[in-house]
């Protein structure tokens, strides 16, 4: 699988990326500029958001985040996506401070959120963004899909990475923002290893998507408060884990081919 000059969704890759940095910030293309089942689709997966679950493993009097979560298996060679057995969601306590050393038990996206045109071509198009050479080297990729809606309110914050500075303990990790609504604040900071903060960005606009190398770099969120004459903020992002299968689990489900 070679990584294309353009993708379907983003702007022209970056030429050498990840090689002195692993970060990669890519522009989402004008949704005008998408087909009409991709704009449908994007449409419709912002819909979803509203049926999103409130987070259980919060620590706060009020819920500031809301989420959905699965597993599926890319085999790039035959391009195909099938469903993985749905489990828990765990990160280690030296990884998550905040909500490490547990099963966290997510529901699972909803059986249209799978069928999602848009969302599969997202899992393609972020795989082709990875280094060409990690690609080759698997043929099998296991993307856990996080579809996340952060809640602010004027006297409540949320907070898309309550754990502060972090890894996620995954070889990859990418970040598309789908919409936002009354934000201020949401701005992600990369660091290197030591802790020192070299890059700040923010997804500003549909299909903005960060991808980075997690065991090379540390990365926070900026709390979510609202904007001036808004009376709550909501950020939807949807949030990929990526990590190579030397064997693919047994598929369950197909969710797209």
């Amino acid at each position: 699988m070679s990584s294309p000059i353009r993708t379907v969704l983003f702007d022209a890759l970056p030429e050498n990326r990840f090689d002195d940095d692993p970060v990669v910030m890519l522009a989402g293309r004008p949704v005008d500029e998408f087909s009409i089942e991709l704009a449908a689709g994007l449409a419709e997966l912002s819909k979803d958001f509203d049926d999103l679950v409130d987070d259980r493993w919060l620590k706060t009097e009020y819920v500031f985040r809301q989420r959905r979560f699965s597993l599926f298996a890319a085999d790039t060679l035959e391009h195909r996506i099938d469903e993985l057995d749905h489990r828990p969601f765990y990160q280690d306590v030296a990884v998550n401070s905040y909500a490490g050393g547990v099963d966290r038990k997510f529901e699972p996206l909803s059986d249209h959120t799978k069928r999602n045109l848009f969302l599969d071509q997202l899992i393609w198009d972020v795989l082709a963004v990875l280094p060409e050479a990690k690609v080759r080297a698997a043929r099998y990729w296991e993307i856990g899909v996080h579809l996340m809606r952060i809640l602010a309110f004027p006297d409540k914050p949320g907070y898309p990475a309550p754990e502060g500075m972090h890894h996620d303990g995954h070889a990859f990790t990418s970040i598309s923002l789908i919409d936002r609504r009354g934000v201020e604040g949401g701005r992600s900071h990369f660091a290197d290893l030591d802790g020192t903060v070299y890059r700040k960005l923010e997804l500003e606009s549909p299909v903005d998507t960060v991808v980075f190398e997690d065991p090379r770099c540390l990365h926070d969120v900026t709390p979510v408060i609202v904007a001036a004459g808004a009376n709550r903020a909501t950020r939807d992002v949807c949030g990929f884990s990526v990590n190579p299968l030397v064997m693919p689990s047994r598929p369950t489900a197909e969710a797209s081919e």
